[in-house]
């Protein structure tokens, strides 16, 4: 719970809305703190200028009419009349108002300027206290509760209002920035190479035209990887029919080394061109899948036993049946034997292949005792034409296009494919696949 709450705070902390309204709402309460000190170093000038004469005069009033000595009737009465409470003290006379007003000593108080040296005021828990002497009495006037109560009440109203500001506020914000959400949803897309959906475009301002910008790159981006996909296939299909000739004419020749050699060459040529447009296939959006319930252990066997018949490869295979497209399910197994074989460590150290249901997936697991791969070269090792390194091509073969196939042909099946190595202790590869319910263990 804590680590969810720590990962909402910082996804928050980067969010262009969260700090506006932070921002916002610092700026808010700086205003307000400053608008605060200016206010309190007027308010004690503003008080003994102008509202110290008129309170004067009217306790003076007030007092008057209590009387001296004082009416304690009388100062009842305008106790509850007036906006004080009243406490007075001096010869047998301890009255107050409020019982909670239990004596004047308990009040901080201040000696007022001149020419009003006989008045004391103060504050005591925000409330405004005024104390004067007349002859033997004491008489101290507080701010009624009822005054108290209606200030807390202007408090609250004021904090809710900001409150509700600050949230319609953050609304507004958030409504106004909600394209930049979709704009990074379609960065992420374009790099995953989902460039199909476009941008919905609101109005005219900046964000619509950088998202006007974004769609027109997907379609420019979309239509130059169509136009080098049509080329590539265009080229491969132009390929066979000569490599078909060669393969034919080289076969009429009398068998030498130069000719085996070269039947050799133009075997993985054929097969490198059979890559590609089965890649090409695979890659588009509607591509088709030939499915039919298959018994994987049982196709695994098949492909061991027909491509890897001397390889020393332990299976531990369980019986699950599956609707897959059993041409290409088989061309990946063997792709992936075939890598895993080829990268194996000379010796009696064998390829492992594992065969399980977990849940509603397969998983299929291949290790070999390989030299491994770097971290930095696993998250391509499904690209297109790539190879780990040049040492590594000449020594073993290959066209960097076998690991895209097969990640091409575990999508199809809406499946994973996952890498895992380490330095001198070999891969191993894992593909999970989703079967259908009530289709599993046999």
């Amino acid at each position: 719970m804590l680590n969810n709450l720590r990962q909402y705070l910082r996804i928050r902390r980067q969010s262009l809305i969260f700090r506006l309204l932070f921002y916002f709402v610092l700026s808010m309460f700086t205003v307000a703190l400053i608008l605060s000190i200016n206010f309190a170093s007027r308010i004690k000038p503003h008080f003994i200028s102008d509202l110290l004469p008129n309170l004067a005069r009217y306790i003076e009033y007030v007092i008057d009419d209590i009387g001296l000595p004082p009416d304690l009737e009388r100062a009842r009465s305008l106790a509850l009349d007036l906006p004080f409470e009243i406490r007075i003290e001096g010869p047998d006379t301890q009255w107050s108002s409020q019982s909670w007003i239990q004596s004047i000593n308990n009040f901080e108080l201040e000696q007022a300027p001149r020419p009003y040296q006989e008045y004391y005021i103060g504050h005591e828990h925000g409330e405004f206290v005024l104390m004067v002497e007349k002859k033997a009495f004491r008489y101290l006037f507080v701010v009624d509760s009822s005054f108290r109560a209606g200030s807390r009440k202007r408090h609250w109203i004021l904090f809710i209002s900001l409150g509700a500001t600050l949230f319609i506020l953050y609304l507004f914000i958030r409504r106004m920035f909600r394209p930049i959400e979709a704009i990074s949803q379609k960065v992420s897309d374009i790099g995953a190479g989902k460039l199909d959906s476009p941008v919905e475009i609101r109005g005219e301002d900046e964000l619509a035209q950088l998202a006007r910008g974004i769609n027109n790159m997907a379609v420019q981006i979309k239509t130059m990887l169509e136009g080098k996909a049509g080329l590539l296939l265009a080229i491969s299909h132009e390929l066979r029919s000569p490599m078909t000739r060669m393969r034919v004419n080289l076969e009429l020749l009398d068998k030498s080394e130069t000719r085996d050699l070269l039947i050799e060459d133009i075997g993985e040529m054929e097969h490198l061109v059979a890559n590609i447009l089965e890649s090409e296939r695979l890659n588009t959006s509607h591509a088709p899948l030939n499915r039919s319930k298959l018994n994987l252990a049982e196709t695994i066997n098949e492909v061991i036993n027909q491509y890897f018949p001397d390889e020393n490869i332990t299976q531990d295979l369980s019986p699950v049946i599956a609707s897959l497209d059993d041409v290409r399910i088989r061309l990946l197994i063997k792709n992936l034997l075939e890598n895993a074989c080829r990268y194996s460590t000379e010796g009696d150290i064998s390829v492992g292949i594992k065969l399980e249901k977990q849940a509603d997936f397969l998983s299929l697991q291949i290790s070999d005792h390989g030299p491994g791969i770097s971290e930095a070269e696993l998250a391509h090792l499904t690209d297109p034409f790539y190879r780990t390194d040049t040492a590594r091509q000449r020594r073993t073969g290959g066209y960097g296009l076998g690991l895209y196939l097969c990640k091409l042909i575990v999508e199809a099946h809406a499946g994973q494919i996952n890498f895992h190595s380490s330095i001198g202790e070999g891969t191993t590869v894992i593909v999970r696949i989703p079967v259908d319910r009530g289709i599993g263990h046999n």
